[in-house]
């Protein structure tokens, strides 16, 4: 339950502490006092939109902090908490705060811990269920009424399940099409083709090099001959050439050594000059003479060089590139072969996974026109208590269709999260006419009455320890009102329940009246929350009646107490029993 609020800067609340019980807590006051203030506050809490406009003019941020107590039997808190790594106080005690910033930042913490909006969130809805004049309209939301069904049933673990398997036969589906489809098999044939293609061209590392030098010197084959054969001259064959002229110095040499041995060394070394020298000219002799400038291999050449230049224009600016390609290329179309068994173990798996889906959504589908049935019985005995013994509730639950649609098709589109079904809230308001979509014959006093029907109908399934109605009743008159009143302090027998109402016929039924009241001073204006005794709660109750001053209203206010408490005393019977 939330045992204490404290809202500062926020909107026109300057500063308030609510400490809250059990039981119906009711808000009263006038118009635009800031009582839808006090749900603004909540829906923070729970990680509503955090906007600056809500942050109090003149003030730097807007602080809300709602302190709960916790029921450590309760598994969905608790897990939420312990995979955020937070530990409840000893005394069961969760510090929620939620402080909007004027630079628009938001800063959320549970426990004194800065924690993600996300997980407020989590918690929220399994803390506090809010309803509102315009929220209360999810009940004519399709997706809203299935999940109010399956809530009651106790279907939500295995819609879970369900949408779990789906998800895998979808995973499924969605592999073996990319390897069997239309795009694999492009992939597949591009691949062998690009790969084919490389592997003609029978390339190496560093061809393109070798073949431009080899190029290059068939292009300047008589340069090269001619060069060599006059090196060759001047090297050897020529009178004045350089193995003559160094042989003459060697024979000079020789003489000297036998006056001067030190002179030995330079012998030695003109003498293995004149035999390199001898070599190099025979070499080049030789090399002049088998240079040759064949046009055929030159052609040859230039074709080899245009087909790598294309390669590399395709594949990479290298041949190394061009050949890591063909060796991914290859590894690729091995993957290929290799999916060929992977497609057959997909299509067995795709095959089991429909038929799961299928049992799982059509067993599905039969519990819930089960529930279906047993929630419409509790909801027209609950309508029958608030004021509309001739109002008739239906739940519509069509399968047919969209389970042929999926054993003709074979198509996994057709079945949803939630099955095959589809769920519509059926009512008649009047005596004598056919069942409608709720959305088409109720009026707005008309849906309120629906939905307190269903929450009465759904205490058994719904444990949201704390209930917030802000305005349901707007659109109902005194009489119904007495009637959603009793019902309100009903539901609050077993949880929490704030009712934000204008109209004394309910707000006689509260444990607990708050009056909200706005101030004018200096220009400026500010909300305050105050907590009603018996006398000033009998002043406030006169006042919604019509005014405080005359006896006959204090009276007819004193008189809805007296009828509120006798009627609270009353057992109320569980109609999901």
């Amino acid at each position: 339950m939330l045992a204490e609020l404290y809202v500062r800067d926020l909107a026109v609340i300057e500063e308030t502490r609510i400490v809250l019980k059990p039981g119906l807590t009711v808000l009263s006051g006038e118009e635009g006092a800031g009582k839808s203030l006090i749900v603004d506050a909540l829906c923070l809490l729970l990680g509503g939109r955090a906007s600056t406009s809500l942050i109090r003019t003149g003030a730097s941020a807007a602080l809300v902090e709602g302190i709960f107590w916790i029921d450590r039997d309760d598994d969905g808190v608790s897990s939420v908490l312990h995979e955020a790594g937070i530990e409840t106080d000893a005394d069961g005690s969760l510090i929620i705060s939620r402080e909007v910033q004027e630079q628009g930042r938001s800063v959320a913490r549970v426990n004194g811990r800065a924690v993600p909006v996300s997980l407020l969130r989590d918690l929220g809805h399994r803390l506090i269920d809010i309803h509102s004049q315009m929220e209360h309209l999810s009940l004519l939301n399709s997706q809203r009424q299935m999940d109010i069904l399956d809530s009651y049933a106790g279907l939500l673990e295995r819609r879970e399940f369900l949408a779990g398997k789906l998800e895998r036969l979808q995973d499924t589906a969605r592999e073996l099409s990319e390897i069997t489809g239309e795009d694999s098999r492009r992939r597949r044939e591009l691949l062998s083709y690009q790969v084919a293609e490389i592997e003609a061209a029978d390339i190496c590392q560093g061809e393109d090099e070798t073949l431009q030098q080899e190029r290059l010197i068939l292009q300047r084959a008589q340069t090269l001959k001619e060069e060599c054969y006059r090196a060759y001259g001047m090297l050897y064959e020529e009178d004045r050439s350089a193995a003559t002229l160094v042989h003459s110095a060697a024979k000079a040499l020789q003489g000297m050594v036998s006056i001067d041995p030190s002179l030995q060394p330079h012998l030695e070394a003109l003498e293995s000059a004149q035999a390199e020298l001898e070599q190099t000219a025979r070499d080049l002799h030789h090399y002049a003479d088998a240079v040759s400038s064949r046009s055929e291999r030159l052609a040859q050449i230039e074709d080899k060089l245009e087909l790598l230049r294309q390669l590399k224009g395709k594949y990479g600016p290298t041949i190394d590139d061009v050949i890591e390609f063909a060796n991914r290329g290859r590894e690729e179309l091995q993957s290929f072969e290799e999916q060929e068994e992977r497609q057959i173990s997909l299509e067995t798996a795709l095959s089991a996974l429909r038929r799961e889906v299928e049992e799982l959504a059509i067993e599905l589908s039969a519990a819930r026109q089960e529930a279906a049935k047993g929630l419409a019985s509790i909801v027209n005995g609950e309508l029958a208590d608030l004021g509309m013994p001739w109002a008739r509730f239906d739940i519509s639950v069509r399968t047919a269709e969209q389970a042929a649609c999926w054993q003709h098709s074979g198509a996994c589109g057709i079945c949803g999260p939630c099955g095959f079904d589809r769920v519509e809230y059926l009512a008649s308001t009047n005596p004598g006419e056919p069942l409608k979509p709720l959305a088409e014959i109720a009026s707005g006093g008309e849906t309120c009455r629906f939905m307190i029907a269903l929450k009465s109908g759904l205490q058994s399934a719904d444990w949201t320890p704390l209930l917030v109605f802000d305005e349901i009743d707007m659109g109902i008159g005194g009489r119904s009102a007495h009637i959603v009143g009793k019902r309100l302090a009903a539901l609050a027998r077993n949880r929490q329940v704030i009712c934000i109402t204008h109209l004394p016929q309910i707000a006689c039924y509260a444990h607990n009246h708050y009056k909200v009241t706005k101030d004018i001073s200096s220009g400026h204006a500010a909300s305050r929350v105050e907590h009603l005794d018996a006398e000033t709660r009998l002043e406030e109750l006169a006042v919604m009646l019509g005014s405080k001053t005359e006896d006959s209203m204090l009276t007819s206010a004193s008189d809805l107490l007296k009828r509120a408490e006798d009627e609270r005393k009353e057992p109320v019977a569980s109609r999901a029993d």
